[in-house]
């Protein structure tokens, strides 16, 4: 119950909304496209159910799990830099980080590749999408509510920067580019939709 309610409060309910979309209605049953993408494999709508509530009781576990993992690794290096008596270098706590969130993502995506194993051996009964198709199903499905809230962020984190009186270390520098990198990829995605829909009303 408290796995389902996580969902319902919205705390990872995208991603539950991006896993069910895999599913996609044919009649009387379902195609389900791994990642959306991937060649139709057609199930029946007790199969397509299961798959969900799988996905809605493991995943919330994964995210606890991190959240978990975080604060153990938090208060590990606290505890470390305490002992030696001194900060411990940014790689280390980067380093830390890191494999909390890669063990996270393998957790991740094993949770969402589930239905892909179970079916693996299910014969495909079409070809999966082009890059073209898969471009404009991800531009009409995403909203420019979400695309602002994202170019925000980034420009909020390149913007606090602006207060260091440092001087820049490498790891400052890559994070700089990455977050000019990441606000000039939604600025062009936030252009591509609003093409998009254009395209759309005129045709």
């Amino acid at each position: 119950m408290q796995d389902r309610a996580m969902f319902k409060l919205g705390l990872i309910d995208r991603t539950r909304r991006m896993f069910a979309e895999q599913f996609e209605a044919d009649g009387d049953g379902f195609l389900y496209r791994k990642y959306r993408k991937g060649a139709p494999i057609r199930v029946t709508p007790r199969e397509r159910d299961d798959f969900v509530s799988a996905f809605e009781r493991d995943y919330p576990r994964a995210y606890l799990a991190m959240i978990a993992g975080a604060v153990v690794t938090l208060l590990g290096l606290v505890t470390i830099a305490v002992v030696i008596e001194r900060d411990l270098s940014k790689p280390v706590i980067y380093a830390a980080v890191g494999s909390v969130s890669a063990l996270f993502l393998i957790a991740h995506l094993r949770v969402w590749s589930a239905p892909a194993r179970a079916l693996e051996r299910r014969p495909a009964v079409g070809q999966e999408r082009s890059r073209a198709e898969m471009r404009d199903i991800m531009t009409a499905g995403t909203s420019y509510r979400y695309y602002v809230m994202m170019l925000t962020l980034f420009l909020l984190l390149l913007f606090s920067f602006s207060f260091r009186t440092e001087a820049f270390s490498g790891e400052d520098m890559f994070l700089i580019a990455f977050y000019v990198f990441a606000s000039a990829t939604i600025a062009s995605l936030i252009l591509r939709k609003w093409r998009f829909d254009r395209r759309n009303r005129t045709s």
